[in-house]
């Protein structure tokens, strides 16, 4: 009897990583993959919101709506007043794209291009990835000298056939990274429960 519960355990758990494997996030869900309002710190307030339409595009490679096989995006700002000595972001963007089959990887390769591209000739500088979804990476830029420095962190990953983006700017001397992957964090629990995971 015991060899026949170990067996049917077995046979369980594998049935349960062969569901996993092929769980996907639909068009519908677009709306709770990104940051909602509870998820800022106090004082934050949602300046846009939805569909990501053309004005949208950032890039080359992801300017084409159609690419990759995506089902659509969705995204979201926020904003909160504050001065050169004010602690931790000002301005959050919250994205997320759903892509049919491998569009979602091919989406993140694209990703890192235009962004490279994007940070012009003083470049932007890779970070350590936090560990989000199936693939992360993360980069950040500064624009401006002295007090008025302002430091830009983007963290892009995939997860499913999700790809996503939390990009943040704040005062250099004032905002830290850990504080963008905490956002990005938030967002990624977003498309975990999405996924059912």
């Amino acid at each position: 009897m015991t060899r026949r519960l170990a067996a049917l355990a077995a046979l369980t758990g594998l049935l349960a990583v062969g569901c996993g494997a092929d769980q996907k996030v639909v068009k519908a869900d677009l709306p709770r993959l990104v940051l909602q309002p509870r998820d800022l710190p106090t004082g934050f307030v949602q300046f846009d919101a939805g569909k990501q339409v053309q004005a949208d595009a950032t890039g080359r490679e992801r300017a084409d709506a159609q690419r990759f096989g995506r089902l659509g995006g969705w995204k979201t700002r926020y904003r909160r007043r504050g001065s050169e000595r004010t602690p931790g972001p000002l301005i959050v963007e919250s994205r997320a794209d759903v892509f049919e089959g491998k569009g979602a990887e091919r989406d993140l390769d694209a990703y890192r291009s235009d962004l490279q591209a994007l940070a012009g000739p003083d470049g932007a500088q890779s970070v350590e990835s936090p560990s989000l979804g199936d693939e992360t990476f993360a980069l950040t830029r500064a624009q401006g000298t002295g007090l008025l420095r302002i430091r830009l962190y983007t963290v892009v990953w995939r997860r499913a056939n999700v790809s996503a983006s939390l990009t943040a700017t704040g005062f250099d001397r004032r905002f830290r990274f850990a504080q963008a992957v905490a956002l990005a964090r938030a967002q990624a629990r977003r498309i975990d429960s999405a996924l059912g995971g």
